[in-house]
């Protein structure tokens, strides 16, 4: 019998088939640029771009130079003591990247979806429409990651009863440690592309992917930038090639799904699942690349079979589509907070704030004089339990600011965010990401009195929240690649720019 998550492969594998070369062009340098909508705020959009088919830097069988530079970072904290870095690609080294995908898009979907690959992946970069076949979808990975986990989760229950364990696992490091030169190892085979005739052909579409990442690196071959979708279908094209290599070692005794590089392996006996680490460890030494130890788990079914705090959520919050009063929105938040404490890193905050969001981006909370500051004052809290989940409270709050009630709250507001960027600004480095949320929202919503002529930044990202002018890439021209707070402003609220407040 097939399986649901070998039905959902190839139902992928069918409706990525019928893209059109440009919209993945055109995607890829527009919706692919930048990285997710909680990363930056809304000013960060591609709006002017190269025609599909334009070539910045041309190539013969044995001379390609793309230029070399190096990807703009942007740093997001991860926990209190460390970052996760995402990079912002040189447009035309880009679009150069996003074309050489695009025109070799069957020989990229023939090494994502090869007969004999029997790992199932769940992570197909680029977002397409069910409804409309051959047309691309408007969701980026924050929505499609809460999506296709749970989906993977309810796929792997069905075949469940046939195994005993789960093994969870993923890859170490794995952005940050893809070797270049593996891109046309899995697009084209080690064995071909390391003859010497061919290792330097620039005729092989591997090998120019692999040249452009290394000079948009700085001419490094380690490593890819985190947040592009070009990057995306690399991480992909490449784990496709484990996978198929993984494949071969699999027996009935063995069931695996893969999102992204997280690994969910079914084995009916321990033995069995120790054997297929060994073999998938195996198989990504091919590319350089190693499992997290840390993160190596063996369940005994059912555990590990689903994440704990969805259901712990689910029995606290039961109606999540109906409206909140203020009794009730404090019982759900006081779960949260405790769910949250007991599963670090989840997504229960994020869950929690996109179900008090309507599909048309409206607060299903009972605004009313008395409720109204506790509600600000207990979002502002979730800030320090989530940093990833700021920009989420400032749209919240934003959308409260736009009621009958919020804007003789707007002063407190105010007061209390431009104190909190006076403390964060004393020590920038440590603060981009929070000092440049705080900055949108104040401009944006126009309380912005108190920033007048206080604040100074270094970092381009942040500087560009206040003066309105991005001139990283300026030498780019065919593209324009933001606008200013006041204009982005009026184009979409804040809420709709974070596209996880798209609920079912």
């Amino acid at each position: 019998m097939v399986s649901l998550a070998e039905k959902h492969f190839k139902r992928t594998a069918k409706m990525a088939r019928r893209l059109k070369r440009s919209s993945i062009y055109y995607w890829l340098v527009t919706k692919g640029f930048f990285p997710e909508s909680y990363v930056l705020p809304p000013c960060f959009e591609v709006s002017a771009y190269p025609r599909f088919g334009k070539r910045y830097f041309p190539y013969t069988k044995n001379v390609f130079r793309p230029k070399v530079s190096e990807y703009l970072q942007v740093h997001f904290p991860k926990t209190d003591l460390t970052d996760r870095t995402f990079g912002i690609i040189d447009p035309e080294i880009h679009s150069d990247i996003a074309s050489t995908i695009a025109k070799n898009w069957q020989k990229v979907l023939g090494t994502l979806f090869q007969r004999d690959n029997r790992v199932f992946s769940y992570s197909f970069p680029i977002p397409l429409d069910a409804r409309s076949i051959g047309t691309i979808g408007r969701l980026r990975g924050g929505r499609m990651i809460y999506e296709f986990i749970e989906m993977a989760e309810h796929d792997l229950a069905s075949v469940a009863y046939r195994y005993k364990f789960v093994i969870t696992t993923d890859v170490k490091n794995f952005y940050p440690s893809i070797y270049t030169h593996s891109i046309p190892w899995a697009i084209h085979g080690k064995k071909l592309i390391r003859r010497a005739r061919n290792r330097y052909d620039c005729r092989y579409c591997g090998n120019r992917l692999d040249k452009l990442f290394q000079n948009a690196n700085d001419g490094c071959t380690n490593g890819i930038p985190i947040g592009p979708i070009v990057s995306d279908v690399i991480a992909e094209i490449i784990l496709s090639d484990v996978d198929r290599r993984f494949s071969k070692q699999l027996g009935g005794d063995l069931f695996v799904v893969r999102f992204k590089d997280d690994y969910r392996i079914l084995a009916r006996t321990e033995a069995y699942g120790r054997s297929a680490i060994k073999e998938l460890q195996a198989a990504l030494k091919e590319h350089h690349l190693e499992l997290n130890d840390e993160k190596t788990q063996f369940h005994k079914l059912p555990n590990g079979l689903f994440r704990n705090w969805v259901s712990e959520y689910n029995a606290a919050n039961p109606r999540p589509k109906s409206y909140y009063d203020f009794k009730r929105f404090k019982e759900v938040y006081l779960a949260v907070v405790t769910i949250d404490r007991n599963n670090p890193g989840s997504g229960v905050i994020d869950r929690f704030l996109a179900d008090i969001v309507t599909s048309r981006y409206r607060l299903r909370v009972k605004l009313d004089a008395r409720a109204l500051p506790k509600i600000i004052s207990l979002l502002l809290t979730l800030g320090d339990l989530r940093t990833k989940a700021f920009p989420k409270i400032l749209a919240v709050i934003e959308a409260i600011l736009k009621s009958s009630f919020g804007e003789r709250y707007a002063q407190d507001i105010e007061e209390h965010l431009t104190e909190f960027l006076k403390d964060l600004s004393r020590r920038e480095s440590e603060n981009k990401y929070l000092i440049a949320w705080i900055i949108y929202f104040l401009r944006a919503n126009n309380l912005d009195g108190g920033l007048r002529g206080r604040f100074k930044y270094v970092d381009p990202v942040v500087r560009s929240m206040l003066t309105s002018r991005f001139t990283h890439f300026k030498a780019c021209r065919d593209f324009t690649l933001f606008h200013g707070v006041k204009t982005a402003s009026r184009k979409k609220s804040m809420l709709r720019h974070l596209d996880l407040f798209k609920p079912q």
